[in-house]
């Protein structure tokens, strides 16, 4: 081989190197991060279905004096009223744990706990549904935008709830 055509054979391949480089498209970044929960989304007041219970966060605010916020919230923090409901869609009764999580614009997330709600645990009768209410106690700056619902006793398939918390205007 000449030493000719070993030159035009590497700016071929330095042509076809530096083709290839340039129109592949740079690598997504990985949504989430460690243990994100797959879930299904929606806003508050919306009946969210993931094919096992339907579960709508019906309020999401901070209590009012006449609830006694005091009772369960210290100097430094303040107190949130949460009440959800949830629709059992399975043929038989649906009893499990469930956890709240509550998501602020940071994700700094807040665990709320189980205690705190009436019931505290849940045991619904095929087709019916139960109300879940709470007083809990979040830092007095805490602004939650997100509210996660999960079974912690469902399984891998149980689908988790994401619920959006609309922000007071200023």
């Amino acid at each position: 081989m000449t030493a000719r055509r070993i030159f035009i054979f590497a700016t071929i391949f330095a042509l076809l190197a530096t083709a290839i480089s340039t129109a592949a498209p740079n690598p997504k970044q990985t949504p989430g991060g460690a243990n994100q929960v797959s879930a299904v989304s929606g806003k508050l007041g919306q009946e969210l279905w993931n094919g096992v219970i339907r579960f709508k966060v019906v309020e999401l605010r901070d209590a009012r004096p006449d609830e006694h916020p005091e009772s369960v919230a210290l100097p430094n923090q303040k107190a949130l009223v949460v009440t959800a409901i949830i629709k059992n869609g399975t043929p038989g009764t649906w009893a499990n744990l469930v956890t709240y999580t509550l998501a602020d614009k940071d994700e700094i997330s807040v665990d709320l706990p189980m205690h705190f709600f009436t019931p505290p645990s849940l045991t619904i009768q095929q087709a019916a549904a139960a109300r879940q209410t709470a007083l809990v106690p979040v830092d007095k700056n805490f602004v939650p935008v997100k509210l996660i619902f999960t079974c912690t006793t469902c399984g891998p398939k149980f689908k988790a709830f994401r619920v959006t918390i609309p922000q007071p205007s200023p």
